[in-house]
């Protein structure tokens, strides 16, 4: 009910036939952003890879530090990227955006804090930078505009898709590089759905605050003071609200919960993280 307005990736499904039985990683990809594959490359990784059940990426305790870089290395090399190169954000649940250039190469690829401190988003115009966002429940946001060369990546929880973290990134878009919203292709990552993602009134409540029209968005449970809350179609309204054209949004169409077996899922109890990867070549 909730998402027949949004293009969801075949590809991504595709993907997981394709490489479950081979030593390969799992991930999926964006059809919006393949047809520019000469350009920017981009994927977003699972908690598989081969005989790997827990693949996670994320410095946060759940595995040796030791382990979590020699996947990040792993993963990396398996697309033809320097683990030098990657860049991740601190991610905060805020609506910070950074602007990254090769200065910042490799910043938390071996020490979360050295990540860029107090983002949950990046973009960069300059070539050979990878941008990750690491994800278990949270909507990750990738970003490509065609026109002026420039990709970004977003983290958006709850709160900060209350905070437009998407609007921001469009902002900067505009701001800095001079994009035209309508060019800008996004894909909306592997997040927990509207089939799974229950909030209570507190919650519900400031995203009455954010959306004059909730309908679609908010949807009261049988539950009392229990609202299904719609992150994949709030982020859509934000970034169209901004002029992204709705042809040009992709979601992955995944429940992070719903395919705990394939990703992380912090309402499943995973403490593991995936990768959202975006790079200009």
């Amino acid at each position: 009910m909730f998402v027949n307005s949004l293009k969801i990736s075949l590809f991504c499904r595709k993907a997981f036939e394709m490489f479950l039985d081979k030593e390969e990683p799992v991930c999926c990809y964006f059809d919006n952003l393949l047809k520019f594959s000469d350009e920017v490359l981009h994927f977003v990784s699972t908690r598989k890879y081969h005989h790997h059940e827990n693949f996670s990426i994320s410095l946060n305790g759940y595995l040796a530090d030791e382990e979590v870089i020699s996947n990040r290395k792993l993963l990396a090399s398996k697309f033809g990227i320097d683990i030098k190169n990657l860049v991740f954000a601190m991610q905060v649940h805020g609506n910070l955006v950074e602007h990254i250039s090769s200065m910042e190469k490799g910043r938390g690829v071996v020490e979360t804090l050295e990540s860029c401190l107090g983002s949950d988003g990046m973009m960069t115009q300059d070539r050979g930078i990878c941008l990750v966002i690491k994800t278990a429940d949270c909507v990750p946001l990738l970003f490509f505009d065609p026109v002026k060369k420039v990709i970004a990546a977003a983290h958006a929880g709850w709160k900060g898709t209350l905070m437009k973290i998407g609007a921001r990134v469009i902002e900067e878009f505009q701001n800095i590089y001079l994009s035209k919203p309508e060019d800008i292709s996004v894909g909306i990552g592997p997040s927990i759905g509207p089939c799974c993602y229950e909030i209570g009134n507190d919650v519900a409540s400031k995203v009455k605050e954010v959306f004059s029209d909730t309908e679609g968005i908010l949807l009261k449970t049988s539950h009392f003071s229990r609202y299904v809350f719609d992150l994949w179609e709030a982020n859509r309204r934000i970034l169209i609200e901004k002029g992204v054209q709705p042809q040009n949004i992709e979601l992955s169409g995944f429940c992070t919960r719903c395919h705990s077996h394939l990703f992380f899922s912090a309402r499943a109890g995973d403490k593991g993280r995936m990768g959202s990867f975006i790079m200009l070549k």
